[in-house]
């Protein structure tokens, strides 16, 4: 990547106090880093859409309504300023995303997504011993370059740890943006869906 930016680049968010929705104040200014990152992402988003697709199609279609929703009716958006170029340039099927690079993750759950919303994180960088800790499943996975994680995150505490230069690329619907727009939360999803499709 050309750049790094830190803290989270949000599509959208939802105030606790209200039921508004805005774009995010860094992705509202028109030639902001922020802008230029998600020109940068667009492949990398839409592969992961596409695994998305593939691993939990009820999460990808929730997020498809959400964009559909947002493109058919601007007026639900309070803060819009620029909504129409970032929804040409909004590839996810997530309402939000962030970077976090050369930290190590201590075991928590993620607050803001539903409690039926598989995340996706993609782990990218030069570094060694990349473990990706799920405790309560009782797994330790390797977590090497490359590597992408669907996981529940409200739900299963999580944590990751490695040496080196590491970027975790996460992506996640809010809840509180999908009910602010009367979308509902999808079905939650069993591995015998996944093995009885692949057959």
């Amino acid at each position: 990547m050309p750049f790094l930016i830190e803290g989270k680049s949000v599509f959208i968010s939802a105030e606790q106090t209200t039921l508004d929705i805005e774009v995010s104040a860094e992705l509202r200014k028109p030639d902001s880093e922020a802008h230029q990152w998600l020109a940068a992402m667009q492949e990398t988003s839409m592969l992961l859409g596409a695994v998305l697709s593939i691993i939990n199609p009820g999460v990808y279609e929730t997020g498809a309504r959400f964009i559909t929703k947002i493109n058919q009716h601007p007026d639900l958006v309070a803060k819009r300023e620029n909504l129409g170029a970032l929804l040409e340039s909004w590839t996810s099927p997530y309402t939000s995303a962030s970077l976090i690079s050369n930290r190590e993750s201590p075991l928590h759950r993620d607050r803001s997504g539903g409690y039926s919303t598989m995340d996706l994180l993609l782990s990218v960088g030069n570094y060694s011993e990349g473990r990706f800790h799920v405790p309560g499943l009782g797994y330790d996975f390797l977590y090497t370059s490359g590597t992408v994680i669907g996981i529940v995150g409200r739900v299963l505490m999580h944590g990751a740890t490695s040496s080196g230069e590491r970027l975790c690329y996460a992506q996640w619907n809010k809840k509180n943006v999908l009910d602010s727009l009367h979308i509902p939360d999808p079905e939650w999803i069993f591995v015998q869906d996944l093995v009885t499709r692949a057959s």
